[in-house]
């Protein structure tokens, strides 16, 4: 008995969808979102950025980009 189980459980996740990958997805297949939810996705994405923007920049960070713009002051050296 476990064996008819185990066979309609194989049948049946043959015939759900695929999943939805970039090759799948169309544009019948995907719906767009109401204009709220957009302006709420959008006010929620620049909150988070100005708040990325207003915090430190970590010192070891900081201390990479100094010498990047150091290395950049100084004339090459012929090879």
């Amino acid at each position: 008995m476990s064996t008819q189980n185990e066979t309609s459980n194989t049948h049946e996740s043959k015939q759900q969808p695929d999943q939805m990958t970039p090759e799948t997805v169309t544009t019948d297949t995907v719906q767009p979102l109401p204009s709220t939810a957009e302006m709420e996705i959008a006010t929620g994405l620049k909150r988070l950025y100005g708040q990325m923007l207003a915090e430190p920049i970590p010192d070891k960070f900081a201390g990479l980009l100094e010498q990047l713009a150091k290395l950049d002051r100084e004339p090459e050296q012929p090879k």
